[in-house]
């Protein structure tokens, strides 16, 4: 079996009395792309200060190709990293920038212009070579950076919210080009966002963390339709979370009391005793207008505001007690007026119960 490419191991890593990554332990196995993704402030950009080497892990283990690297300087842990200004040198040609790592790294000069011709040719930006940053588009300056790090060929490439500058539309185009990039050369990309959507499309894995901590690791599927916590469900748009105590227990399926009423979630694995206090979650896109007899779950809403998508509308509904349920619908199906009272239902197995924070289900 081939070594990991990154593996920590309970790493911790403190500033004074604060606690910026605590106890944290994550795999990344060869070519993954790999998202970290959370609220400013979780942890995630520390821990890639960690991997690259520009801050040292208090606790814990840091190995790259299996070998231990906590000791050993950035430039020598076989990685490269990208960060979200790109940090191009104002006044060097994209020539020099591109060629600047195997410079460093004392490669004979004739290679050095083969690889960065070569390079510079596969990111189509060798038109580019006698120009300085100052004359590139975002675009431009995207490849340029994202050339300079690729040329030593690292086992692993850090990127810093590498697309965050970038307007929308031009985000949505680099992000296919950095999948395609990764896929090509086989890589492995650890990519810190705080944006879902750019986890979501790009991952092979997501790990999701808040307060120093992963609160959830798996696949962009696994994150979107089965979160394990109350925070990833509440933090990954278009989930509602209802919090409530177990009435009882049926086989596999529990029965929740909350203010706005009472629902059936199923569960995997040991069910809570009654009188647990517990949370769930059931996407937007999962409620029905139309319940059957199948939808055992209702709640009672009132419409109060409408968000239009192009492809969905997104419905702001108010429960009984105040709070915010969300509702999805295809654009083109009938529109739910604000200010209209509405039933909605959905399946028992549509729920998803959440991990208590002692990890127990």
């Amino acid at each position: 079996m081939a070594d990991r490419d990154l593996e920590l191991r309970h790493v911790t890593k403190r500033f004074g009395t604060f606690v910026a990554v605590r106890d944290l332990s994550l795999a990344v196995e060869p070519g993954q792309f790999v998202c970290l993704l959370g609220p400013s402030g979780c942890g995630k950009t520390t821990t890639l200060r960690l991997i690259a080497g520009l801050e040292e892990a208090d606790e814990g283990e840091i190995r790259i190709a299996g070998e231990r690297v906590n000791e050993t300087p950035p430039w020598q842990r076989d990685i490269a990293m990208m960060f979200q200004d790109f940090a191009l040198f104002p006044h060097v040609t994209v020539g020099r920038q591109v060629g600047f790592g195997l410079e460093m790294l004392k490669r004979p000069r004739d290679e050095i212009r083969r690889r960065v011709r070569e390079i510079m040719t596969t990111f189509e930006i060798a038109e580019l070579a006698a120009r300085k940053p100052d004359t590139l588009s975002g675009g431009e300056r995207q490849r340029v950076a994202l050339a300079r790090a690729l040329i030593t060929e690292p086992r692993i490439l850090l990127l810093d919210e590498p697309i965050g500058s970038l307007d929308f539309s031009l985000r949505e185009a680099v992000m296919l080009e950095l999948k395609d990039v990764q896929r090509r050369l086989g890589i492995s990309f650890v990519w810190v966002t705080h944006d879902q959507n750019e986890a979501l499309s790009l991952g092979d894995r997501v790990v999701v963390m808040n307060h120093a901590r992963i609160e959830q690791v798996g696949r962009p599927e696994e994150i979107f339709e089965r979160p394990r916590t109350r925070f990833v469900a509440s933090f990954v748009q278009g989930n509602n979370v209802l919090d409530g105590a177990v009435e009882s227990v049926e086989g596999e399926r529990i029965h929740v009391r909350t203010p706005v009423g009472g629902f059936i979630v199923p569960v995997r694995g040991i069910p809570p005793t009654p009188g647990t206090t517990v949370s769930f979650s059931v996407r937007a896109e999962l409620l029905t207008e139309r319940p059957g007899p199948e939808h055992d779950n209702r709640i009672h809403a009132t419409c109060h505001a409408v968000e239009y998508l192009g492809s969905v509308r997104r419905y702001d509904l108010r429960l009984a007690d105040g709070r915010s349920l969300k509702y999805e619908l295809a654009a083109a199906a009938a529109r739910l007026a604000e200010g209209a009272e509405v039933t909605l239902g959905w399946r028992p197995e549509d729920g998803v119960l959440h991990l208590a924070a002692d990890g127990a289900a």
